[in-house]
């Protein structure tokens, strides 16, 4: 069974528990939840991870730093990771603003369900 580390950044608990139901019910992949976080404010905390993390779930819609925002941010943190934004959001120019940022995919939340496990294991087998 493959493995692969995620962190999910969202300020609602609601959504992240989704998210790791997704994940869970993947076949043949374990998603290890290595940090959750509700906001970008202090994300550096969790630096001690940069090593093995594998992918980040970034919503855009936050308190205090936006996800747009928070993209540089966690490339400098979190450099071999990458970054697909999970959000209600459904701009054409917001997507592009996120992927011109280093964001490696752009999923609607509407679409997490079919979309999410496929694009990760995506970018964690190239």
């Amino acid at each position: 069974m493959k493995s692969i580390n995620v962190a999910l950044i969202d300020d609602s608990s609601i959504y992240r528990e989704l998210l790791k139901m997704i994940l869970r019910s993947v076949p043949d992949y374990k998603f290890n939840i290595l940090f959750e976080a509700e906001t970008l404010v202090g994300i550096e905390d969790n630096k001690q991870y940069h090593e093995e993390l594998d992918v980040i779930l970034l919503d855009i819609m936050m308190p205090d730093i936006d996800g747009v925002t928070g993209i540089p941010i966690l490339q400098d943190l979190f450099p071999t990771s990458s970054i697909i934004m999970v959000s209600d959001v459904e701009s054409p120019k917001v997507k592009e603003e996120c992927i011109e940022k280093g964001a490696m995919s752009y999923i609607i939340k509407s679409a997490v369900q079919t979309r999410l496990a496929p694009e990760i294991i995506a970018y964690c087998n190239n």
